[in-house]
């Protein structure tokens, strides 16, 4: 099946729904599994994107934005997939953070287009204390004693969360019901209580009061156009004078990664030099090449991505007390920090459901596994020997790659029209690279034999040319191809002990984390949560909105022994 993906089909959705969007005032809160980490550690997110007009979720924008800022700037950045306003997903404090507390908000780009707009509502302070460096942040100071604990989030809700057996030995059960009127929707956090205070902070029954109180809304920037398919990734044209930027105006810029093709995208070049993709989301990190079709291959000219976070200010972030007495403890997060790296930490993870799209239908797909024929060491012979439905031709002096189209009949014929090439996904423009190229790297060669639509650049027929490694090995692309680093939304993950055998000494902080759990009126939940293996105190704490908006917060103690 065709998939026509266009930026007016994106547009006329946007336009549709933007007499409701100006009405959604949006705001965005994030749970963690804890308050208090160490420089390395992964922070665990789960997010609500809640309308401030009706206190219910949003269903209407597609990505957050999550910032952590020090008291001097910006210093980590994620972005989370929503879909009817949850999502999760996790970042890693840089082992460079100095020891201080940093502030973590987030938001949506409709909800950030609000005039007058405050990512506090919904900001978490988080303490850091980096283990390997006597670095500091602003404002630290010692104190002779241990500083208070902060209160934590109150009882509210029908959510109850108790353990089954108190104290817990090797492993324990959990149970969670909701004895209420109203489905709940909420993250849960096992982690162990040493001792080290949570810095002063809201939790979400404190974010509902915020955006409550909010005063009304004084108007939204008429530029930003909401994300209500995906991220919205904006490029620019660089390397170039006014006259080089005419050659290339109104051409097609393209964008996508390694792959099946599902993170291809192509767009028009605006008269002022910019490109507006509009994705589905692209998930975790990855490199993306950016390429200017038609760009003369030795100018300089090339695409370059522009970032979408704000840095909004973070407002007077409190200064973080120091302990003495903490020493011991803060060695033993630094072991369970560094342990769960060295033993592959990621075979406990558990992927949530995310959100996704595909260009292709595999139904369409004419599929060469090359292992299955003779092997030639040119790749023009495998389409003269084997490989029917393509062929070469030379068009402007340069040779090109043809894909064919079938007719009524259910014969084929070669169109007019220019094929796509890809390389593990990969746009190749110069189809004289491809050519070229090592067909020995080959696994397989998929077809698709049909016209298809990339945003609103149409081509007769893909062909996909996938390597055994499946990273473009080998491929030289040409100089106008820019590849970059690019931040894609977070993997939505569950961290969970269950059913999982460790053979090393268990030190880790946080011993159990799912972030979108739901629970229906009257339902209950048990779960079994492996405990470490040291003694000592652990809280169990759930937050979460009920359907009709109102916040829901639970915690319990229990210790092993």
């Amino acid at each position: 099946m065709k998939k026509i993906l266009t930026i007016l089909i994106c547009l006329g959705v946007s336009l549709l729904s933007l007499y409701g969007a100006e009405r959604l005032r949006e705001r965005v809160y994030i749970a963690t599994d804890r308050d208090v980490y160490v420089a390395g550690d992964a922070v665990w997110l789960s997010a609500w994107c809640v309308d401030a007009a009706t206190g219910g979720l949003s269903s209407f924008s597609k990505t957050a934005y999550v910032e952590i800022h020090s008291p001097t700037g910006m210093v980590q950045t994620a972005k989370i997939s929503l879909d009817g306003g949850r999502g999760a997903g996790r970042l890693f404090l840089p082992t460079t953070l100095p020891t201080g507390n940093y502030r973590l908000f987030a938001y949506t780009r409709l909800g950030a287009s609000e005039e007058g707009f405050d990512p506090l509502s919904g900001a978490r302070t988080l303490s850091v204390f980096n283990t390997f460096s006597t670095e500091r942040a602003e404002g630290v100071t010692v104190a002779p004693e241990a500083p208070a604990a902060s209160a934590g989030p109150t009882t509210a809700g029908p959510l109850v969360v108790e353990a089954a057996d108190t104290p817990v030995s090797a492993s324990g059960l959990l149970r969670i019901s909701n004895p209420g009127t109203e489905a709940v929707s909420f993250s849960l956090s096992v982690r162990h209580d040493d001792g080290i205070p949570a810095p002063e902070g809201k939790h979400i029954a404190d974010f509902l009061q915020d955006i409550r109180s909010l005063p009304a809304a004084r108007g939204f920037d008429g530029s930003v156009i909401p994300e209500y398919e995906g991220e919205i990734i904006r490029a620019r044209v660089t390397g170039t004078d006014a006259a080089g930027l005419e050659a290339v105006r109104k051409g097609y810029a393209f964008i996508s990664s390694p792959g099946t093709g599902e993170n291809l995208y192509t767009e028009t070049i605006a008269e002022d030099g910019t490109a507006t993709f509009f994705t589905s989301n692209i998930y975790g990190d990855q490199e993306m090449f950016l390429e200017i079709e038609g760009a003369d291959r030795e100018n300089g000219i090339h695409l370059e991505l522009e970032s979408p976070f704000l840095d909004l200010p973070a407002g007077e972030i409190p200064a973080l007390q120091l302990y003495s007495g903490w020493a011991r403890d803060l060695e033993l997060r630094s072991l369970g920090m560094q342990l769960e790296k060295d033993f592959d930490a990621d075979t406990l993870y558990t992927a949530l459901p995310a959100r996704t799209h595909c260009i292709f239908d595999e139904r369409d797909c004419i599929s060469y596994i090359l292992d299955d024929y003779t092997r030639f060491t040119v790749m023009e012979e495998l389409f003269i020997e084997y490989i029917l439905q393509l062929r070469v031709r030379r068009a402007n002096g340069r040779r090109e790659l043809q894909v064919a189209t079938p007719d009524n009949l259910g014969s084929f014929y070669f169109p007019a029209g220019k094929s796509l090439v890809l390389l593990d996904g990969v746009p190749v423009l110069d189809h004289e690279k491809i050519i070229a190229y090592d067909p020995l790297l080959v696994k397989r060669i998929d077809i698709y034999m049909d016209t298809y639509f990339v945003g609103i650049r149409n081509f007769s027929g893909i062909v996909n040319f996938v390597t055994y490694k499946g990273n473009l090995p080998a491929m030289q692309f040409a100089d106008n191809v820019r590849v970059v680093d690019f931040q894609g939304c977070s993997l939505p993950l569950a961290y969970t002990c269950e059913g999982v055998d460790s053979e090393y000494p268990d030190y880790r902080q946080t011993l159990c984390w799912h972030p979108m759990l739901t629970l229906e009126p009257g339902e209950s939940l048990t779960l079994e949560c492996k405990t470490p293996a040291y003694s000592g105190r652990f809280e169990v704490v759930a937050e979460g909105l009920t359907e009709q908006g109102e916040a829901v917060s639970a915690r319990t103690i229990f210790e092993v022994r």
